[in-house]
């Protein structure tokens, strides 16, 4: 066999190799089906992916195109707490089980419904180019989006590149797997494939109510750092109290020009100023909807109060971390500790459950691409709502608890002694405050002793009435008429039967005679205690009292009666005489009520139900003591609490905020009250060192 026959041979077997390679390789490196193409539509493009709730983590890699540049974006569940984060972040702190959720079930039950080619040259066209750095450069276009979902081991559970819309089908993308040539059509929903940072966070920074807000606090100064240190200039400080929407003016203070050091005057407000409510009111709702667009990790050793350990105080870079994005360490502290001074000031606000938040205010922190706080892959995230094109600035959040709000409770004394107790029993009335009526009698009969004389018919019927009264009663013994009225003279300073012994009380009716009846009988009225009452020592005879009505009856008439009249008032007398008489007959000879109506007898308490008395209020006024100490207790154990897990929130976080956002809760001191509808102040009127002044700053607690 010559030479010329030899190598044909070999390239015919060449040949027959290649092609038995390719048909061997082909179907492996384009589908994973045994080769039919065809085979896969309608059937899961992840058949083993069927339980979203198995996904741990979630990467996905995108390029930019103009720089040439890939962007990763990761959520992660932790092995350990459980917790989501963001890695790509810093960590953040995820709120990612809801979004997680819908991301994976984005690929679970995805479904083939065509394979328009296997062609890698096509791959561009449809958007569908893996992002490999190491394949490609700043301009290559056709670049998608590689979304990875692993399990908690890490194992790979889907993988796949999203390109672009399929024209004239809503809902329908192009889309490949890593390391395959075949395209899919399938019917995806990447709504939640998202890579922005604001859907995968909790949003709202601060959580609290605008309702629950009570004092504000704005501090306007700016510091920057130069060359020759730290540059401090300080406008004013004012304290806010809130009550649902209406705003009270508690402070306003203004520091001097040339010393911010010193300490700031009270500055007095113009009569008829009122503070600009609704500029105060958008500053509450800003705080109560605070969002944040990025968030970049603070260097280490600064605590969640915002001051620096003593390590700190030798880390250079560290501080010029810090001061580039507006916060500037200075040893302000008592023992030259170091504390933050913020670049634009500060706010803080403090709700109703005691928590203080305290807001300092830094530097802008980047416009377009760095827009997202020096981090220029996530120009993305900027909020398209502000006006100022993307411009976001700086802030950092800390708390703590105001414990103004928690005074100690006013606490009821405990009577340890009998004496105690009865005092407290019958505590003495203010020293300036008049005893009431009933415990001075001296009060209760000197007005009415005054008003006596009020009484006209009795005044112009007094000397008829002595006239006629020896034609009209009977004559009464001399002696007993002058007891009885000694006994009406005397009665108001009688003793109280309640200190005779075995006497019953007196009835409510049972009250001395009255200043007119005093009045009477020191004139010489025959007037005697009316039917039914008692002389002063709650005794008395039922012809005595049978004479005494038939005399007021008598002075009751203006005109000397008649014969016949006279008979008829007697008559009725005695009627009434044996009417008020026989209860008293019922109850032991004794006028008054009858025993039945006659409030019981009070019965003096023994030494030993005393001594019960006590224990049981003291016992009770203990356990009113004791449940006041511990609400005021709870309420400030639970606000220190909330101020806790707020401050692991923000400690160790920068936070980038929109600068429209920053405009709300900055307020000038123009701002700060209502000028609509009045006339401008006079400059000559106001406080020294304020005319022509332009407040920038802003500023907190």
């Amino acid at each position: 066999m010559n030479e010329t026959q030899k190598t044909g041979i070999f390239w015919g077997v060449a040949a027959v190799v290649a092609l038995i390679a390719a048909i061997v390789s082909w179907p492996s490196s384009n589908n994973d089906d045994g080769g039919n193409i065809g085979s896969v539509i309608g059937t899961p493009l992840f058949s083993e992916f069927k339980d979203p709730l198995t996904a741990a983590s979630l990467k996905i890699v995108t390029f930019n195109e103009a720089q040439g540049e890939l962007k990763n974006f990761e959520v992660r569940k932790d092995a350990e707490s459980g917790l989501w984060t963001i890695p790509s972040k810093g960590g953040y702190p995820a709120d990612a089980i809801e979004q997680m959720r819908d991301s994976a079930n984005a690929l679970v039950g995805l479904d083939v419904l065509d394979v328009p080619t296997d062609n890698p040259e096509d791959h561009a066209g449809m958007g569908v180019v893996e992002p490999k750095l190491e394949d490609l450069e700043p301009g290559d276009e056709g670049v998608g989006r590689l979304v990875t979902f692993k399990d908690s081991s890490q194992k790979v559970l889907a993988s796949l590149i999203v390109g672009n819309e399929v024209k004239g089908q809503e809902g329908q993308v192009y889309v490949r797997k890593p390391g395959q040539d075949p395209v899919y059509v399938v019917k995806l929903d990447d709504t939640p494939l998202s890579t922005e940072f604001q859907e995968w966070i909790e949003e709202d920074l601060l959580q609290l109510s605008s309702i629950d807000i009570e004092n504000v606090e704005l501090k306007d100064y700016n510091a920057s750092l130069g060359l020759q240190g730290v540059s401090l200039t300080k406008n004013y400080d004012v304290e806010l109290a809130k009550d649902n929407t209406t705003w009270t003016l508690t402070a306003l203070k203004e520091y001097d020009k040339t010393n911010p050091l010193a300490e700031p005057t009270l500055v007095p407000v113009e009569p008829g100023k009122e503070l600009n409510s609704q500029k105060l009111n958008d500053l509450a709702n800003a705080l109560d909807d605070l969002k944040f667009v990025d968030v970049n990790r603070k260097p280490e050793g600064i605590s969640a109060n915002l001051k620096a350990d003593k390590d700190f105080a030798a880390d250079q870079e560290a501080a010029n971390q810090l001061a580039g994005r507006g916060f500037i360490p200075v040893p302000l502290g008592p023992n030259r500790e170091i504390e933050i001074l913020s670049a634009n000031g500060e706010l803080t606000a403090t709700t109703k459950d005691g928590v203080k938040y305290i807001l300092r205010f830094g530097n802008i922190s980047g416009i377009a691409d760095d827009s997202k706080g020096g981090d220029k892959d996530d120009a993305s995230s900027a909020d398209e709502g502000d006006v100022t094109g993307g411009v976001n600035r700086y802030l950092m959040v800390s708390t703590v608890v105001d414990e103004s709000k928690f005074p100690v409770p006013e606490l009821k004394p405990i009577p340890q002694t009998l004496e105690e107790l009865d005092a407290l029993d019958n505590p003495a009335p203010p020293a300036d405050e008049p005893l009431p009526t009933e415990l001075n009698p001296a009060e209760e009969t000197a007005p009415a002793e005054e008003t006596a004389p009020a009484t006209p018919e009795m005044k112009e019927d007094d000397s008829e009435a002595e006239a006629e009264a020896p034609a009209t009663e009977e004559p009464a013994d001399s002696k007993e008429e002058a007891e009885t009225e000694e006994a009406v003279k005397e009665q108001p300073a009688a003793e109280s039967p309640a200190e005779k012994d075995g006497e019953e009380e007196a009835s409510p009716e049972t009250e001395p005679a009255g200043p007119e009846s005093t009045e009477s009988a020191g004139s010489g009225d025959d007037v005697e205690p009316a039917a039914g009452e008692t002389d002063a020592s709650g005794e008395g005879e039922s012809t005595t009292v049978g004479e005494a009505q038939e005399e007021a009856v008598e002075q009751a008439s203006d005109e000397t009666p008649a014969k016949g009249d006279e008979v008829a008032a007697t008559d009725a007398a005695d009627t009434e005489n044996a009417e008020a008489t026989e209860p008293a007959a019922k109850s032991g000879g004794k006028l008054g009520p009858a025993a039945s109506d006659a409030p019981p007898a009070e019965v003096e308490e023994t030494e030993e139900e005393k001594l019960e008395r006590l224990a049981a209020v003291q016992e009770k006024i203990t356990k009113e003591n004791e449940r006041k100490l511990e609400e005021r207790k709870e309420n400030l154990q639970q606000a220190r609490l909330t101020s806790q897990a707020l401050n692991a929130r923000f400690a160790d976080w920068y936070y980038v905020i929109p600068e429209a956002t920053y405009s709300k809760l900055r307020i000038s001191r123009e701002e700060l009250f209502d000028t609509s509808g009045q006339s401008s102040p006079n400059p000559a009127a106001m406080p020294p060192g304020m005319q022509n002044m332009q407040f920038p700053g802003f500023q907190g607690n």
